[in-house]
């Protein structure tokens, strides 16, 4: 269970298999990352302005915002006062598997986003949250659950492949994150990533920003932070998770962490040790 007091909480809702946010963000700006899976994030207070590869907008109080997972994007506030926001990480498959009676996944869903304004979804969703925060009845969680992602598909969802995300990935490009990815713990070159790929270090640098959305350098550092997540779940030391994931250290980890998920490494690795 979440601690209320604290300005940001996290836990991990093993019951909704999905992780849980609620926080409240004053002069802090999200770096541009991703996540492995579709992210909700309902603004309950003020405003963020969130930069995707479509563009830019602002989501406001009452907004919920919503993002397919490896969707590449940034946020930042757009005043002093910041703003709060309840957020559900979750995977669409598995969301679409609690009402799919036959569970096939021969389809791939995707949002119909990034700003969803559903009065019905958003209630849903709040009730969700608010009952997974304080530990309420677990029949009326799966119920709110229910509610929350029958209507999701029903209103919001493109039960089909994401074009925009289906890009014929290059050759090299594909190479490219395969060797940053087996490398996470070494320091690494653009010329030795090129050298890799058969291509010069500029082609190589302009294809991967045009087909990623990010730079080389800042896959390296999203890719760090996944596996750094994937640690922190089978309950790796701080320390340890650092080093594998390639951080100079400690402190160089939890601020990087921070930056992307909105906590820091210990709560996050906290929150996963209490819901088990």
């Amino acid at each position: 269970m979440a601690n209320k007091q604290s300005p940001v909480a996290f836990w991990r809702a093993d019951d909704l298999g999905a992780d849980m946010l609620r926080g409240r963000f004053a002069g802090f700006s999200y770096d541009t990352h991703s996540h492995d899976t579709a992210c909700f994030a309902l603004i309950t207070e003020g405003a963020i302005r969130i930069r995707m590869r479509e563009g830019e907008f602002t989501a406001r109080k009452g907004d919920l915002y919503a993002i397919n997972a490896d969707e590449i994007h940034a946020g930042w506030p757009i005043d002093p006062a910041g703003w709060s926001q309840r957020t559900i990480y979750v995977d669409l498959d598995l969301l679409r598997g609690r009402i799919d009676d036959a569970g096939g996944k021969s389809r791939s869903p995707s949002i119909r986003g990034p700003i969803i304004r559903d009065r019905e979804l958003v209630n849903a969703f709040t009730a969700l949250h608010a009952l997974s925060e304080s530990g309420g009845p677990r029949l009326a969680r799966d119920e709110r659950y229910l509610r929350f992602t029958k209507r999701l598909f029903d209103r919001h969802i493109n039960d089909a492949p994401d074009t925009r995300a289906i890009g014929r990935e290059s050759r090299a490009v594909r190479l490219a994150r395969d060797y940053l990815d087996s490398r996470l713990d070494e320091r690494v070159s653009l010329n030795d990533i090129a050298d890799a790929t058969d291509l010069s270090p500029y082609r190589l640098y302009r294809a991967f920003e045009s087909e990623t959305g990010m730079t080389p350098h800042a896959y390296q550092r999203q890719a760090r932070i996944r596996l750094a997540l994937q640690l922190l779940r089978t309950g790796e030391e701080l320390a340890v998770t650092a080093m594998l994931a390639g951080f100079a250290d400690q402190a160089h980890f939890t601020r990087h962490f921070r930056s992307r998920m909105g906590i820091t490494p210990g709560a996050y690795r906290a929150a996963v040790r209490s819901s088990h």
